[in-house]
């Protein structure tokens, strides 16, 4: 019999009210000797999925807290089994007097990502599902939000079984029509299993080829802010991120390295860096960041290039233009507005020797960010669009696609089905893997512990 499990599911405290979840075959009995309802029948009579108030008390028996619980049973609870939730006031103090009161009574604390692993274990969640709740849980964006949402509602779990599903008919009538062969049992179609095998591949490859956007969702679109020393490429960098994450002297070559902060712009996920600025030098650190600004530059999705309006174009300027030019998604920052002059530098007119996507003129210091926001919240994957972000599932997705390739070329080949279906059996099981109908004890523990405590 499994154990019954305790732990806090809510966030650090003190807080306005926490959430503590008793599950297992004990939990209604525990919960019954530390809630008592304040009317009717206790919580193991009342009507399940409806909150009572009542006393909640401490391991001597004393009053610990007036809350709310509910009792979920086990056939709607989500780790299918009995569950119950106490909602106390978020003290640190009475969470942990409450789970030494829990602990007493026989419950255990649970282990990270144990009610999840649960849930997958009752058929709730299939892996990808379960996966896409820590997705959720971390996600830092709007649209990395929605991405994980959308695979909790099984949008990337649905399709790979579709495929699973779909191979798996072509295996059990090959073996049918060769185990049987008394039965009347139509013959095995090779054409058929050519068009399925064909399908299969295009689906899969195109779930794969979304993993480097999905990363994007999960991760950012890393985004990298060039120009000469004191262009305001810090401040910016600030001003994007909403706090001072990088230092801002009017000493030239303070930023030495490239610092990141992950925002968030008309909720899609930015990576903004910031890099040293582009400039010769005799300090030997100042050239490691010169090098680090330059190879982020041509690794980043794209390129912000800042320049100082307030002063004619440098030819360190000019090395900074043209490195932002060589990528494909570029833009043009003419900062220090407020210290412009009579004749402001024409955004226009840098845009006709070098070629970058957009031009921006703002001043960072004085927070005019807005229209560049708006751009940089472009750069990132369609919002509708079904996208795996685990490295795991692309790996594996992969896999079974080039297995399932290798048996569609043999049977265009003319290879008999017994030779090209052992590719394709290979690829159900790894596809299995994915969403947890064939994956092992040891995956699942590694991927349910990578999930925080209470869930």
């Amino acid at each position: 019999m499994p154990s019954t499990i305790a732990a806090c599911s809510s966030g650090p405290m003190p807080c306005a009210i926490a959430i503590l979840r008793l599950s297992g075959p004990e939990a209604l009995s525990i919960a019954d000797r530390i809630f008592f309802p304040a009317k009717g029948a206790p919580l193991s009579g009342g009507t399940p999925r409806v909150m009572r108030y009542g006393r909640l008390t401490a391991k001597d028996g004393a009053l610990l807290d007036l809350c709310l619980a509910t009792y979920f049973p086990a056939e709607s609870a989500y780790t299918g089994e009995d569950l119950v939730e106490f909602y106390p006031h978020g003290s640190q103090a009475v969470a942990a007097a409450l789970l030494e009161h829990c602990y007493a009574l026989g419950a255990v604390p649970a282990p990270p990502g144990e009610y999840t692993r649960r849930a997958f274990l009752a058929g709730r969640l299939d892996l990808t599902e379960a996966e896409a709740v820590a997705d959720l849980i971390h996600a830092q964006s709007e649209l990395g939000a929605k991405a994980a949402a959308a695979q909790l509602s099984g949008s990337v779990g649905g399709r790979i079984r579709a495929v699973r599903e779909d191979v798996l008919a072509l295996l059990a009538h090959f073996y049918a029509v060769c185990d049987y062969t008394d039965e009347d049992l139509a013959p095995f179609d090779y054409e058929n299993a050519r068009s399925v095998l064909k399908h299969a591949v295009e689906r899969l490859t195109a779930l794969y080829q979304g993993f480097q956007r999905g990363r994007l969702v999960r991760e950012g679109v890393p985004v990298a802010i060039i120009g000469r020393p004191n262009s305001g490429k810090s401040t910016l960098f600030n001003a994007l991120a909403g706090a001072e994450r990088a230092i801002v002297t009017d000493e030239a070559g303070t930023t030495r390295d490239v610092l990141e902060q992950v925002i968030s712009c008309g909720g899609a996920p930015i990576r903004i860096l910031d890099t040293a600025g582009l400039r010769e030098s005799d300090s030997k650190a100042e050239r490691i960041g010169v090098e680090r600004a330059k190879e982020a530059a041509k690794q980043a999705a794209a390129v912000v290039c800042v320049i100082d309006g307030s002063a004619p174009l440098s030819d360190e300027d000019r090395e900074a233009l043209a490195l932002a030019a060589q990528n494909s998604r570029s833009a043009l920052v003419v900062n220090k507005a407020d210290l412009f002059g009579e004749s402001p530098p024409s955004a226009e007119a840098i845009l006709r020797d070098y070629p970058l996507t957009t031009a921006f003129t703002l001043s960072a210091v004085s927070g005019q960010i807005e229209p560049l926001s708006a751009w940089l919240a472009t750069l990132a994957p369609a919002p509708r669009e079904v996208l795996v972000t685990s490295a795991r599932q692309a790996r594996l997705l992969e896999q079974a696609a080039d297995d399932l390739r290798c048996a569609l070329e043999s049977a265009e080949r003319g290879m008999t089905a017994d030779a090209f279906l052992s590719d394709a059996e290979r690829a159900v099981n790894t596809l299995g893997q994915i969403t947890g109908e064939t994956a092992s004890a040891d995956l699942a523990h590694e991927i349910f512990g990578r999930f925080c405590v209470g869930k």
